[in-house]
């Protein structure tokens, strides 16, 4: 089962993005024992921005004409069934790297099958101060453009600790890793394979109305 971990940090190794990935990457391989791990620092890749000339949309053309790396990343997820995807925030947003990535993508627009599409997600953002839910939020119409389910967020503000990796984010992070495995590895197996928890019921409780709920002491 081949899994993507996208770095979406702007900075070289090491970097605090990459840590926190390790951390999840370490979490969904615990528990999805045949993962394939690819992966993918987009900094390290030279990805131009979009020109805007839609060419790439038009059927006799069928792809993006720009001469750079774009086309070397999208192979590299080829045949992924899902993404731990980690960033940082960035002037209150995504970086930069993944923004232009992911106006690349438009290129794809009219493709049956979309290169990062139809996968299930594990999405991690950090922040020195704050901001980290919006820019989470800001990622969701991208997965939902491309039929990308997200199953499990970790949002962490840096603040006074000089060092996240000393912290709880890296125990969230493996839980993120954890939950997206535990996804993976129930999504292929039959039903009857699975443990059932049991199913708890409240007790029956009255209605309004009814005698026992308006009786002397209620």
């Amino acid at each position: 089962m081949k899994i993507v971990a996208l770095s979406c940090t702007q900075k070289r190794l090491p970097s605090l993005t990459d840590a926190l990935l390790e951390a999840a990457i370490t979490g969904v391989v615990r528990e999805v024992g045949d993962a394939e791990i690819q992966r993918i620092r987009l900094i390290d890749h030279r990805i131009l921005m979009c020109e805007g000339e839609d060419t790439c949309l038009d059927p006799e053309v069928g792809r993006c004409t720009l001469d750079d790396d774009f086309e070397h990343v999208v192979d590299l997820a080829e045949g992924a069934q899902a993404m731990l995807l980690a960033m940082p925030v960035y002037a209150g947003n995504v970086p930069a790297v993944l923004k232009i990535f992911q106006e690349r993508l438009k290129s794809f627009m009219n493709a049956t099958q979309r290169p990062f599409g139809n996968l299930l997600v594990g999405t991690i953002v950090h922040s020195r101060t704050m901001l980290t839910e919006p820019a989470l939020g800001s990622l969701f119409p991208w997965y939902l453009r491309l039929r990308n389910k997200n199953v499990a967020s970790a949002c962490f503000t840096q603040n006074d600790h000089q060092d996240l990796t000393r912290t709880a984010a890296i125990d969230l992070c493996v839980a993120v890793g954890r939950q997206l495995g535990m996804t993976l590895d129930g999504s292929r197996s039959p039903a009857g394979d699975r443990t059932a928890l049991p199913l708890v019921q409240s007790p029956a409780r009255p209605r309004c109305g009814d005698p026992a709920a308006s009786s002397p002491g209620t």
